[in-house]
Parts: structure tokens; C-alpha cells; sequence
């Protein structure tokens, strides 16, 4: 039996902190792991939209947020908008690859890269 690697799936978003290293809320409990990269899809209707398309390293976690080591200190405050407005679409945190989980024992890989889904 071939057995296949879980990919932390995308998390929408509603909350970013304007900080040296970000803080970013889910609307739900994510799978995103410290070590992990992830990138960011901001649209214009939720401000910040120097984040959108940038990767980002998970320095910690808990269960509906991640610390990211990106500086937002200067860019425009995420606002959360209305999503079900026509045309708005929702902002969103994907997995964007990793490697070596820092501080895991024994030592274990994540994800090298969570967007190749052809299984090879």
C-alpha cells in the first residue's frame, strides 16, 4: 500500500498584524507547522496588499494563527471586508514549501514542495 504526505491545505484569512514579524488569524484551526513556508493571496478589498504573493517562513503557531517572518510594520493595515460582496474574493494563506522542521526530534522533513501534487 503506497502511502502519500498530507499538504496543509489554504486557510482564509481575517486578521494580519502590521509588526516586524506578522501575526496572521485563520477563520479556522490551520495545519501549518514552525518551519514551513507560506505565501499569501490579498486582494485590494482587504488592504495590506503588499503581502499578496509573498513567501514567508512560520516561526510559530498555535491552533488559528502563525507568526510569520515577514516585516509589515510600514505597509497598509488588513482590514477584514465583507467576502460576499460580488467579485470580492476572500484573502488567503497557502503552503508554499519547507524543509527541515527546526527542533523536531527525531530530526523530520516537511513539505519540500506542497504545491507539487503529482505524487512522484
Amino acid at each position: 500500500m503506497t502511502s502519500y504526505a498530507i499538504y496543509p491545505k489554504f486557510m482564509y484569512v481575517s486578521g494580519i498584524t502590521n509588526a516586524q514579524n506578522a501575526v496572521v488569524t485563520f477563520t479556522a484551526d490551520s495545519d501549518f507547522t514552525d518551519g514551513e513556508y507560506v505565501s499569501f493571496r490579498v486582494t485590494k478589498d482587504f488592504g495590506m496588499q503588499e503581502i499578496n504573493q509573498v513567501r514567508g517562513k512560520v516561526l510559530s503557531h498555535t491552533s488559528d494563527t502563525i507568526t510569520v517572518d515577514i516585516d509589515t510594520l510600514n505597509w497598509t493595515p488588513f482590514t477584514y471586508a465583507l467576502v460576499n460582496t460580488e467579485g470580492t474574493t476572500p484573502p488567503t494563506c497557502v503552503p508554499a514549501g519547507s524543509g527541515i522542521i527546526p527542533e523536531s526530534d527525531p530530526s523530520t522533513i516537511n513539505l519540500q514542495d506542497s504545491n507539487d501534487n503529482r505524487r512522484i
